[in-house]
């Protein structure tokens, strides 16, 4: 446990910067809500709740991982059904589908597929490596989180940038 004491400020800064970043998504909803209500012809909900996904799982980490006196049994047991729960989400989300349907570009698969799915399982086997005290856990956990917000903002900067060519198109 004295080991997870050193992570601290690691985690204040993660989920202070995660929680930030939510709010700030709530502004990018905002600024072009005619787009976000038509998404039936955008599917901009199916880019966007990742992003608030991706944003709170950080968070959810950081909070876990702050929490005082936490055994690494439930500690390592909840991080790894918390990764499960993920993958479980971006499945139900059908996210695959939406990115074949909308025949998107392979770097849009990678950072909205492929990466969150690195994270989410690197957040089980530091879940699991937690649970078997191995050094990597931590480690691992803290490269998953800063993943999960680098995702993030570079996927709310995509859904920005393409809110506002469609504002444009519907302004012409």
């Amino acid at each position: 446990m004295s080991k997870l004491e050193a992570w601290h400020d690691f985690y204040v800064m993660t989920g202070s910067a995660a929680a930030a970043l939510t709010g700030l998504l709530f502004v990018i909803v905002t600024l072009a809500p005619h787009i976000v209500a038509r998404s039936v012809d955008t599917g901009v909900r199916s880019f966007i709740s990742p992003i608030a996904v991706h944003f709170t799982a950080a968070m959810t980490v950081s909070a876990v991982m702050l929490a005082p006196d936490v055994p690494t049994t439930p500690l390592g047991g909840g991080l790894a059904t918390g990764g499960v729960g993920l993958i479980v989400y971006m499945l139900w989300t059908r996210a695959n589908r939406q990115w074949v349907n909308n025949r998107l570009p392979i770097l849009d698969w990678i950072w909205y597929i492929g990466l969150p799915l690195a994270a989410f399982l690197s957040i089980i086997g530091s879940g699991i490596a937690i649970l078997a005290n191995a050094a990597l856990g931590p480690y691992t956990l803290a490269g998953a989180t800063v993943l999960l917000i680098i995702i993030g903002i570079r996927n709310a900067w995509d859904i920005v940038v393409w809110m506002s060519t469609k504002s444009q198109e519907r302004g012409s």
